[in-house]
């Protein structure tokens, strides 16, 4: 764990934006703090799917509808500026849906995968190697940036609808019955074969996932009618019951920066957004007004957002203030990501020397230094795991941190 990492003095409030359309939203990804995409479509299929697109930080949207036919999106992830994927299922067919896109969502190009009836989320570990997962027991994978995918034998034809993966070959994959009924995590270790780890049996629906290494993992959704957040330490062999308090609301999201992380949910009139700050080990109660059920998170930087049903988005910007007064935070800069041999640091900010940290995925210390403004420091990562990296750096006064993360592959 890291110890005094992050500041105590916290101003978050989540404020509504207008999406343009009062669809329903399962999926969102962001690029950076401004640019970013928000997708779904009726569950009942009714009409056509949508994916909504920002490029000022939630100030402004537009929508399009990329299929003509009946359909819904689940999963989006933009990967960069152009490159962004989508997947869902096509409800004229029931095939699943994988779109493309090298234009920063102008055109998309669209795949109907038929042993399917469609996909639930899409993660891409590398730049070129990503999954998706959905009914069926399907889990498909591409290593050429979506341009062929291959089906995996799981070993389950149960519904796959939560994924989680840290390298390449290494990955997690929760299915269930349905849906609403995800209670069973598989892992591969080589990217093509998998195996069952953990079953929750009836006691706990799996809502949100997320794994720091093949170790470490955080799993929240409900026991029976109840919010509930489960982590494990040893690989899901067990679990430890970490939400205090009774909260009657299905936690159906999750979302990590760094140890940093945030889950939602909603159920009538009672709704939370949980935070924290220890990579799991212990939650708080961060917001209880949310005006839909919220369905997926997206975090860049110290800027989250939040979609749900009825066009929701929820944009949080969390200010580290000092004496009553917003001070401009300090983001360092890294690339290339990912990288193999050597990473580059650049300090932007017009002040004085900056310390700064390197922390591998379980919160270890990796690296530390100093740097002034404008600097650019190079550091050897040749011998450093695979893996994601997060970066912090603070500001002379020591009051403020700001983060960045980077992929060494």
């Amino acid at each position: 764990m890291i110890v005094g990492l992050f500041p105590l003095n916290l101003n978050a409030q989540w404020n509504e934006q207008d999406a343009q359309t009062n669809q329903d939203f399962w999926g969102v990804s962001f690029v950076n703090a401004q640019e970013g995409y928000a997708a779904g479509g009726p569950w009942q299929f009714t009409s056509t799917s949508v994916i909504s697109k920002t490029t000022d930080g939630g100030e402004t949207w537009t929508t399009q509808n990329p299929v003509s036919y009946a359909s819904c999106i689940f999963g989006i992830n933009a990967l960069n500026s152009d490159t962004v994927f989508a997947v869902g299922c096509n409800a004229s067919v029931y095939h699943g849906l994988i779109l493309r896109s090298f234009d920063g969502g102008e055109n998309w190009d669209i795949k109907n995968i038929s042993n399917t009836w469609g996909f639930y989320v899409i993660e891409f570990p590398s730049p070129t190697t990503g999954y998706t997962c959905g009914w069926n027991g399907r889990i498909y994978k591409t290593t050429d940036c979506g341009a062929s995918w291959s089906s995996l034998t799981t070993g389950s034809s149960q519904t796959f609808r939560r994924m989680s993966f840290l390298t390449d070959n290494l990955g997690f994959a929760a299915c269930g019955n349905d849906h609403a009924s995800t209670n069973k995590i598989y892992r591969t270790i080589d990217g093509e074969t998998w195996s069952l780890i953990s079953n929750f049996g009836s006691s706990f629906i799996i809502g949100g996932m997320h794994f720091f290494d093949e170790n470490m993992g955080v799993v929240v959704g409900t026991d029976g009618s109840k919010a509930a957040i489960k982590r494990t330490t040893d690989g899901g062999e067990n679990w430890i019951d970490v939400l205090d308090g009774n909260y009657g609301f299905v936690l159906e999201s999750l979302v990590f920066d760094g140890n940093v992380g945030w889950t939602a949910g909603k159920y009538g009139n009672n709704s939370g957004i949980f935070k924290t700050l220890d990579a799991g080990e212990s939650w708080f109660l961060d917001y209880d007004q949310l005006p839909q059920t919220p369905y997926g998170f997206a975090n860049f930087d110290t800027t989250s957002y939040l979609v749900g049903t009825q066009g929701m988005i929820l944009k949080n910007v969390e200010h580290v203030t000092q004496v009553g007064s917003v001070e401009k935070q300090v983001t360092p800069q890294v690339f290339p990501s990912p990288a193999k041999e050597k990473i580059n640091i650049v300090f932007p900010q017009n002040t004085h020397i900056l310390p700064f940290e390197i922390y591998n995925q379980m919160g270890q210390l990796v690296s530390a230094g100093y740097a002034h403004q404008e600097d650019k420091i190079e550091i050897d990562v040749s011998s450093w795991p695979n893996g994601m990296y997060f970066i912090q750096s603070r500001n002379k006064e020591k009051t403020l941190r700001n983060s960045n993360k980077f992929l060494i592959n």
